[in-house]
């Protein structure tokens, strides 16, 4: 009995990280009975596998090569802030993320871009089905509360890859009747042929739906573990994506209600007069506002600044950003704060964002960039705070007539950012749904969810002055520039494919 559930404990160390991801599917080495022998012999089993799950949002390799590009989640933020034509390259050195900048990556299936991305997620699908597998598949509800919560996790990140996976990948996503990407239901299913984009939409909202009751009691240990407030973060985004205000609106009002406190001035920007111990973005556990995001230390994790968010961002940390690499705010996006917005003060000269991302510890060498001694991570990564849900709730209030609602969600953020909020109130009731997706634009700059709101609101983006490439160029949502290609070898190994979107 022991050693089956080493073995077990070997392969799924094997599943997690194996290269052969597209070619041949887990399945092959560690089956569902397997996996539910195992559980049954230690409940703690299926656990472990949740968190290798949760493991490959922030660890290098996760799409399966060994660029110094791929580091997971925060990988695909940078370059889908890229693509949203909100975060600029301002500089070239070392040919970092170039490709996604110039937007020739996504034209040819064969770049490592377009297949990290996918076998990233891919990869969460596969592991995530390997647990619902085990527990008795999709339309199981476990005994035990410990395989509700376990659950209830696998079905949230396999809904959340889903999500992703449908944007990334596919240029319109208001054409919710084309084939667009297989649907992996089970970890049994091999070589399948696209589903439509509407298939894959209710899929993950079921996922969604039945991890939010799943989830229901459980007091998580860690805020990279998902929880029932975080399932509905989720929920709120892919209602929005729909255009379904009316439920967008709905579930970005009960993580609102959670409770949780928006922000302050001094977390989200460095102050005049601060010494930075406030800010900064990167401590999770003194930010109640961050409602799902991993905590990193050298020692747990052990990534290296060169492979990571924070190496490819902050020009404090030992890495590229401070040496010729820089990534900074669209000019003209930056030109929409109000003269009285704090979060000017997150910005340089050259619109870095120095004063918003800073390393710990940064203060203590002067915030001179390149200052170390960050050449191992100890900052933090975030996925969702709950801002995004306040600004999103006003969005979708306003499409839905709610004005007063809209303007007091609104309000909640920029009260915080302005010394006077009060133009919300002479805006015209038309006009609130675009200032709330501005002010998202805003708050959330470089983290990751830019691209999302320019999907969700099908929008036409113009690069500002301060590009390098293509600047003064406008680009639909539904640009195939702005989206990844199918990679080439997933096309070649499964023949029902039937070729790019």
């Amino acid at each position: 009995m022991i050693r089956k559930f080493i073995y077990v404990g070997v392969m799924l160390l094997f599943v997690s990280c194996s290269e052969e991801f597209l070619e041949v599917y887990p399945t092959e080495v560690l089956s569902q009975e397997q996996v539910s022998e195992a559980a049954e012999i230690n409940p703690n089993v299926a656990k472990g596998t949740l968190l290798g799950i949760y493991e490959n949002l922030y660890r290098r390799g996760s799409g399966g090569t060994n660029s110094q590009e791929d580091f997971g989640i925060t990988t695909q933020y940078i370059q889908l802030d890229i693509f949203s034509a909100d975060l600029v390259h301002l500089g070239k050195s070392y040919n970092r993320q170039v490709a996604i900048s110039e937007l020739t990556a996504t034209i040819d299936p064969a770049s490592d871009y377009n297949y990290r991305g996918w076998r990233f997620l891919y990869r969460i699908i596969n592991l995530s089905n390997l647990v619902i597998d085990g527990a008795g598949g999709n339309d199981v509800v476990p005994e035990t509360e410990t395989g509700r919560f376990t659950v209830g996790q696998a079905k949230a990140l396999r809904g959340y890859a889903y999500y992703f996976l449908a944007h990334t990948y596919v240029n319109d996503i208001s054409n919710l009747s084309k084939p667009v990407l297989p649907l992996y239901k089970s970890a049994n299913d091999v070589d399948l042929p696209k589903s439509t984009l509407q298939e894959v939409f209710d899929f993950a909202i079921k996922d969604f739906l039945d991890a939010e009751i799943l989830l229901e009691g459980f007091a998580r240990e860690a805020k990279i573990e998902i929880n029932q407030d975080v399932v509905r973060g989720l929920l709120a985004r892919t209602y929005g994506a729909l255009n379904n205000w009316p439920k967008t609106e709905e579930y970005a009002k009960k993580v609102v209600d959670a409770g949780y406190p928006i922000m302050t001035a001094d977390e989200v920007a460095l102050l005049p007069g601060e010494d930075g111990s406030v800010g900064g973005f990167n401590d999770i556990n003194s930010i109640p506002g961050v409602i799902w995001g991993i905590d990193i230390t050298p020692e747990g994790q052990g990534l290296a600044s060169l492979f990571s968010w924070w190496g490819f961002m902050d020009p404090y940390s030992y890495s590229y950003a401070a040496v010729g690499n820089a990534k900074g705010m669209d000019a003209t996006l930056h030109s929409k704060f109000r003269a009285d917005d704090i979060r000017l003060n997150q910005f340089d000269a050259s619109l870095r964002p120095r004063g918003k991302f800073y390393y710990k510890g940064a203060q203590n060498n002067g915030f001179r960039l390149f200052s170390g001694p960050q050449s191992n991570i100890d900052s933090d990564s975030h996925y969702l705070r709950v801002a995004e849900m306040y600004l999103l709730h006003a969005e979708a209030a306003a499409e839905n007539g709610n004005s007063d609602a809209a303007r007091t969600s609104l309000k909640a953020v920029l009260d915080l950012r302005l010394d006077d909020s009060s133009y919300i109130d002479a805006l015209p009731d038309d006009g609130l749904a675009e200032e709330a997706a501005l002010q998202a634009r805003l708050e959330l700059f470089a983290e990751g969810q830019s691209y999302f709101i320019m999907k969700r609101r099908r929008e036409t983006r113009t690069r500002g002055a301060n590009w390098l490439d293509f600047a003064g160029q406008s680009f639909d949502h539904n640009d195939e520039k702005l989206t990844y290609e199918i990679p080439q070898n997933e096309i070649l190994f499964n023949s029902n494919l039937g070729g790019q979107n």
